[in-house]
């Protein structure tokens, strides 16, 4: 076991022993996301060929050259790897991406950012979403970005952008092409300072209304000190910890709050 590895064990055991239910949290927001948008049963629909496009990527034993810009997958960052490999080792489950969805239905967003394309499972859940009039995504490996684009034009995912190339310097000019960023997932290059620049972008960015999720707050030490200098943030007043996920919003007129949850969607 890396160490990576064993910081998320123990992450998981304190978030275990931390996390409430809805009856213990105290907040009529929260109590209604939990109960009435993320409960198993509340969860949208999954759809047939989203799952089927999954099926196969998980069956396809071709290899592609990847190059990865961020920490990298703990099962090998080999320049040579078989699809089906990168498909176990990245991609979200159905009910992990029907979750995000629902969190950006309940949001009513209709202009969604992807920082992290991976084969694009979930991008085709977000634009699925009866509010959503475009998704952007960005996906720094081309190889892994040419799967999700096919994956995209098999699915009809006409809403969906797909930008190639590095966060860092894609960032900022599709932040300015949207009308609006009112739903964000950053998903990729799980460091500590790359993740702080990427939340510190958005801001400027943000509404009251928009909602940002972080992906693997807990994958590493690092992760999780992004995911706590990020939820200290002024600008957050609310923010929600699942352990696979955190979630940050910006309502006016709340005091600061902090909930540990448990899945409600397992």
């Amino acid at each position: 076991m890396s160490s990576d590895q064993w910081f998320e064990f123990r992450a998981w055991m304190s978030h275990q022993l931390r996390a409430v239910g809805p009856h213990g949290v105290h907040s009529p927001f929260v109590y209604h996301l939990i109960t009435e948008v993320l409960r198993r049963k509340n969860l949208p629909k999954s759809y047939n060929d989203i799952e089927v496009r999954r099926a196969d990527l998980l069956r396809n034993q071709a290899s592609i050259e990847v190059q990865d810009y961020g920490a990298g997958s703990r099962s090998g960052s080999l320049a040579e790897r078989k699809i089906a490999s990168i498909a176990r080792s990245a991609l979200q489950s159905a009910r992990h991406a029907r979750a995000l969805s629902a969190l950006a239905a309940h949001a009513k967003a209709s202009h969604i950012l992807e920082l992290g394309t991976s084969l694009g499972i979930t991008t085709n859940y977000l634009s699925r979403m009866p509010s959503a009039m475009s998704v952007n995504t960005i996906e720094g490996a081309p190889s892994i970005a040419s799967l999700a684009q096919e994956g995209f034009d098999a699915l009809n995912s006409g809403n969906v952008k797909l930008w190639i190339g590095e966060f860092d310097g894609l960032l900022p000019e599709v932040l300015t092409s949207m009308p609006s960023v009112d739903f964000a997932i950053v998903d990729g290059n799980h460091r500590l300072e790359p993740t702080k620049k990427y939340v510190q972008q958005l801001l400027p960015f943000m509404h009251e209304y928009s909602v940002i999720v972080l992906d693997d707050i807990h994958w590493s030490a690092g992760m999780e000190e992004a995911w706590n200098y990020c939820r200290s943030l002024p600008e957050v007043t609310l923010s929600l910890d699942f352990f696979d996920f955190g979630v940050l919003y910006f309502l006016n007129g709340r005091r600061k709050e902090h909930f540990v949850l448990k899945r409600p969607w397992l």
